[in-house]
């Protein structure tokens, strides 16, 4: 099979930007293989994954990741949780500058665990107590310039966020008490890809179905150890505008109104169309049923006719995306039911506006996400309260990373993404994110630099059944990433009466009023492991 790329770039557009593909095939080789894989231990059925089919492809299902076992044993005797949070990561330079130095202090604050009553004239009982599994993470550097000039740095503070909890996850940067203006440096996703059901009795670790996030600090050591992941961050995101592509947008579709009695429990439009797949690479947006017919040139994609009262009703608008050559006989029409069964009933009075048009990849794109952006904005707020900090063209460049990191514009693809569907594109993949900022120390000074977060636990699923059931994991790291020269480094556990530590190697005793202590730096990983203590 040729390679994909070969038809996704015209000769012209290799000419104009001599980079393009050596810029591409990088980011495609951003992909690590995973090092390892894990039996499952307490598995259950709120954690069951949907397993696809072989043979008629009807829809890119968001499976869970494959969590490690828990309970005491993992790295460095720490836990490997579920659901890893990922540790605090050390401040570090752009550029390195021998004559900085810094001290950290760090400081563990559990006062958001403190439970609070909240009030609802809905319930009996008059209200409900409310606490939270977050921490408060102060993370403080006195940096001091040692030599006879001014020093002005470019720092970048590290943090694992996902893209839509970055409004919740972001850490805010003070100087000397005032808060800094800093820029969003955006990662690829820190995790891999893995089999169906791998680890498990009867699973297939090989295969990229399945995400399998980084489930220990060392996952982000690998990540991070060799500074391709941060170059990459820094570094200009693809330039697609000079790949060409022939767009067909579907608006307008009609039919009867879905009828069980009728036999017509979900209208829905098909469109199909032959296609050389070794020629032409095809992206969607709004399908979600699909027939791939490689061996004998066909595609099938569909989707359900909008009804009354949904949200999308009379607003939709679905794309395909052609890449290299165009698509042949295409045909559209109605059936009584999603999926793509040739022995579907046909439905009659069904249809659908097509337009066809030629346009360039970038500009396509940003037709058809500038709208899911703002949709994503909408949500974020919906669910959490609060608004996504996030401009589009950080999200973008996101975006394009990932489709040609991961998804159908890579060599290295994961199955996962196949279907070449846009809205595949997961915006809550962990990954490393830095903040950018500029500051100057004066000869001979000091400033002091803060950090300041909520951090989120690591911890096993509930109905897991582990005994680490009730347990909350967090971690840092000393040295990981970072090229800034630390003299010292200490840290501090203001655990308020609220925890009871399980496992720990920071040094910490709370019973004999040890909260404070000093990190052996060439120790480069620190867990917190603890439960909520007794009332």
């Amino acid at each position: 099979m040729r390679n994909r790329l070969d038809y996704l770039v015209q000769a012209e557009a290799l000419r104009a930007s001599p980079d393009l593909r050596a810029r591409i095939n990088a980011l495609a080789g951003t992909v690590r293989p995973r090092r390892r894989f894990r039996p499952w231990m307490g598995l259950c059925a709120c954690l069951a994954v949907v397993l696809l089919g072989v043979g008629t492809f009807t829809g890119v299902l968001p499976l869970l990741p494959v969590g490690g076992s828990a309970g005491g044993a993992g790295h460095d005797e720490a836990s490997t949780f579920m659901s890893y949070a990922g540790p605090v990561f050390p401040l570090t330079l752009r550029e390195e500058n021998d004559s900085i130095t810094a001290q950290r202090d760090i400081t563990l604050d559990f006062a958001p665990w403190e439970r609070v009553w909240v009030e609802s004239e809905s319930l009996e009982e008059g209200g409900y107590w409310r606490s939270s599994d977050d921490i408060l993470v102060t993370d403080s550097y006195t940096l001091t310039n040692s030599s006879a000039e001014e020093q002005t740095l470019t720092l970048l503070y590290p943090f694992a966020a996902g893209l839509q909890m970055l409004g919740r996850n972001t850490p805010t940067l003070t100087l000397d008490g005032a808060e800094l203006e800093a820029a969003l440096r955006v990662g690829a996703y820190s995790g891999g890809f893995e089999g169906v059901w791998s680890g498990a009795i009867g699973g297939d670790p090989k295969g990229s179905v399945n995400l399998d996030y980084a489930e220990s600090w060392e996952d982000y050591a690998a990540a991070l150890s060799d500074g391709a992941y941060l170059a990459n961050a820094l570094g200009e995101g693809p330039d697609v505008g000079g790949i060409p592509v022939v767009v067909y947008r579907f608006t307008d579709p009609y039919g009867p109104a879905a009828d069980e009695q009728a036999g017509i429990p979900n209208p829905s439009i098909r469109v199909s169309f032959d296609l050389d797949y070794d020629a032409t690479t095809v992206l969607g947006w709004g399908f979600h049923m699909g027939a791939f017919g490689r061996e004998d040139g066909t595609m099938v994609q569909g989707f359900s006719i909008p009804q009354p009262g949904e949200r999308d009703y009379g607003e939709d608008v679905h794309y395909l995306l052609v890449l290299g050559e165009d698509v042949r006989n295409m045909t559209t029409g109605g059936y009584v039911t999603g999926g793509t069964d040739p022995d579907t009933p046909a439905l009659e009075d069904c249809g659908v506006t097509v337009e066809r048009y030629e346009s360039d990849l970038d500009a396509a794109l940003r037709e058809i996400l500038t709208p899911e952006w703002e949709d994503l904005r909408r949500r974020t707020y919906e669910q959490d309260g609060m608004e996504l900090d996030l401009d589009f063209e950080t999200w973008y460049r996101a975006v394009l990373e990932y489709l040609f990191s991961y998804g159908i514009l890579s060599d290295s693809g994961a199955e996962r993404y196949d279907a070449g569907w846009l809205e595949s594109i997961e915006e809550g993949l962990d990954r490393v994110c830095w903040l950018e900022a500029r500051i100057t120390i004066p000869a001979g000074g000091s400033v002091e630099l803060i950090a300041s977060m909520t951090k989120q636990a690591s911890f096993d699923y509930y109905c897991a059944h582990t005994e680490n059931r009730e347990v909350k994991g967090y971690d840092l790291v000393t040295e990981l990433g970072s090229n800034l020269a630390c003299t010292a480094q200490t840290a501090t556990l203001a655990d308020r009466g609220f925890i009871e530590i399980v496992r720990q190697n920071f040094g910490f005793d709370l019973e004999n009023g040890v909260n404070t202590v000093t990190l052996d730096q060439a120790q480069e990983h620190f867990y917190l492991e603890v439960r909520r203590a007794a009332e």
